[in-house]
């Protein structure tokens, strides 16, 4: 498929709709690179779990799967070793792990009727016991429980009696006759790890003691008593330890999954592929979307296509049907020829992505191998090139790497110039792709065109209207006529 026509046409705008569907990161990601493929089982294979999904979250409602934001970065840690995962990194991985075995069990409930679900959910494994493991260890504020192993309860339990004792100690000297008239406030407070009083400067030597440290002005002094020295040292060395036993405990519950390493890579690629599939299948829900039948003839017809991108469309039909293998639409200008140009062109790339189409049943399409769109203004100032040029560069640049089925799409063939010579200009181009095997279809206002339709076998010929939707404007334009007429 050629960039250019993916632009003219533009695809990247489904693109970023269909990625707007996507319940996790990893599922966004792949959508944003979602192309038209040219295989033709594959495509068929796309559209019909397209399909199947649709009807799967029409009749059992979405999957559940749930995500965090930090899914990549928590996935890409998991493959640094020796690394531990923070407690709520934890209970995030969890949290998805066990989304995707609710939606891999729900699927299994009804997987008769739904075998390419169950086919793409199939490589998900369990991670019970490691999610429990998590969810015993950790609390749901992140916070790893005093219960996570016998050391970290223990060393807890010590620490606990120790700033218990330190609190006592320093609260006698708040209390004390003899000691409080040195403090500059009566509270407890903490520098360097250590727990210290506020003493006025002027009785550092009122109590004895180790100086952390003074207040701004230099009026007060945080002092760390002799008494409390022993017992903040074992607090220091308690935090210590607990700090190390905590990092254990998280390792041991990373590397549970590290040890499942292809488990989990299978896990994350079917949570990926549903996401892909539900994303695609709520997309194409929300334009009422068909799956168009795929012909091997080269057939193209769109019975009552809406573009998908137009507020409110109105809808076309468009056929090339064997023998016929170009279709040129005539008709004024506002008279919807480039809509519907448009409107083929990005509904085969949208079957080709494995999207149903907002088209009525019956519609069907060919697998292009190739496809190019001619469409606008090509006109370049950094390559000196006119708009005619720029037209002329294009078919030339297609006429190159043309290769069959494809899909020419020309809109306006041969204008840009005088209208004689772009004429003739127009059915010799339109002729040399029809004898080299592409489906064309083209828009155009020139006789010579509309000459050559009428008497080519192969080419069939329409006339766009444009269809009003509003009453008084029709009625003012058909005023508009009668008075022209008149004159």
């Amino acid at each position: 498929m050629q960039p250019s026509a993916l632009r003219a046409l533009e695809f990247d705008r489904i693109v970023e709709a269909v990625k707007g569907f996507a319940l996790t990161p990893m599922g966004a990601e792949r959508l944003a690179r979602l192309r038209p493929s040219t295989d033709a089982r594959q495509v068929a294979q796309w559209l019909a779990a397209t399909s199947e999904t649709t009807r799967y979250l029409g009749a059992h409602g979405l999957f559940p799967l749930r995500a965090s934001s930090e899914l990549p970065q928590i996935l890409a840690a998991l493959a640094v070793e020796g690394r531990a995962l923070e407690a709520p990194r934890l209970l995030a991985l969890a949290a998805f792990l066990d989304s995707i075995e609710e939606s891999r069990a729900a699927i299994r409930r009804v997987a008769s009727s739904f075998p390419l679900l169950d086919a793409a959910s199939g490589g998900a494994a369990s991670f019970k016991d490691q999610s429990a493991q998590i969810r015993e260890k950790i609390d749901p504020s992140g916070d790893v429980v005093d219960d996570a192993s016998p050391q970290l309860k223990g060393i807890r339990d010590r620490l606990r009696k120790q700033r218990s004792r330190l609190r006592t100690t320093l609260e006698s000297y708040l209390r004390g006759k003899e000691t409080a008239k040195y403090l500059q406030d009566q509270v407890i407070t903490e520098r360097n790890g250590r727990y210290v009083l506020v003493v006025k400067a002027e009785h550092r030597s009122g109590i004895p003691g180790i100086v952390h440290g003074s207040s701004t002005s230099g009026a007060s002094l945080f002092l760390e008593p002799l008494s409390t020295v022993e017992i903040n040292n074992d607090i220091v060395a308690l935090e210590e330890q607990e700090i190390e036993e905590i990092r254990r405990i998280l390792l041991a519950l990373t590397d549970a999954f590290r040890l499942r390493a292809a488990d989990l890579h299978r896990t994350i690629e079917a949570a990926t592929e549903l996401d892909v599939l539900q994303a695609r299948a709520r997309f194409s829900e929300s334009i009422d979307g068909v799956e168009p039948a795929l012909t091997t003839d080269g057939a193209f017809e769109l019975q009552a296509a809406r573009h998908p991108l137009l507020k409110q469309p109105v809808p076309v039909t468009i056929k090339v049907i064997p023998p016929a293998t170009v279709l040129l639409v005539t008709g004024p200008n506002t008279g919807g020829k480039t809509v519907a140009l448009k409107t083929a062109g990005l509904f085969a790339l949208m079957a080709q992505s494995g999207l149903r189409i907002p088209a009525a049943e019956g519609s069907r399409l060919p697998v292009f191998r190739w496809m190019f769109a001619d469409i606008g203004d090509e006109q370049s100032i950094d390559a000196n090139l006119s708009t005619f040029s720029g037209h002329v560069t294009n078919i030339a640049g297609m006429d190159r790497n043309l290769h069959t089925p494809a899909l020419v799409l020309l809109d306006e063939v041969g204008s840009g110039t005088d209208p004689i010579e772009g004429g003739a200009l127009g059915v010799a181009v339109v002729d040399h792709f029809r004898r080299r095997g592409a489906t064309i279809i083209a828009t155009s206002h020139y006789d010579a065109l509309k000459t050559y339709a009428s008497t080519t076998d192969g080419v069939a010929l329409v006339k766009a209207f444009m269809h009003i939707r509003s009453a008084k404007l029709r009625r003012a334009i058909v005023h508009l006529v009668e008075n022209i007429s008149q004159t």
